[in-house]
């Protein structure tokens, strides 16, 4: 994986295009969404689980779009900080920092892990 492999990754994202997304997964692959039931969030493992929750992820949360898009890989693990954009159904236009820590298996994506910023009130407050 390099660096410039991981920025199109977001940018397939971006185009909201999810063949190239899962394209990018090994055939075993892993994303844990930033929220859901489990520890992981919600998980999705294998190329048709992968392709269901990219799906769903683009839908649930229409325009998607990634700024602010900072990437770093160091061997087999790396990360990317950014921020979301989307219209939450409930909610409408949302806006949220975050971050995907990365496992590689040479030029795909084993393991994709989201984590965010959740807006609310302040801690203490």
């Amino acid at each position: 994986m390099t660096d410039d492999r991981l920025r199109r990754f977001f940018d397939a994202w971006n185009e909201h295009d999810v063949e190239t997304i899962v394209g990018y997964f090994t055939a075993d692959g892993a994303y844990f969404a930033s929220i859901g039931p489990d520890d992981e969030g919600t998980q999705f493992r294998g190329t048709d689980e992968l392709r269901r929750g990219v799906k769903a992820f683009l839908t649930t949360y229409g325009d998607v779009r990634y700024t602010d898009l900072r990437v770093a890989v160091m061997g087999d693990h790396g990360y990317a900080t950014w921020t979301f954009h989307g219209i939450d159904p409930d909610r409408g236009p949302i806006t949220y920092r975050g971050v995907d820590v990365f496992e590689f298996d040479e030029d795909r994506i084993a393991v994709k892990d989201a984590y965010r910023k959740e807006r609310s009130r302040p801690i203490g407050g």
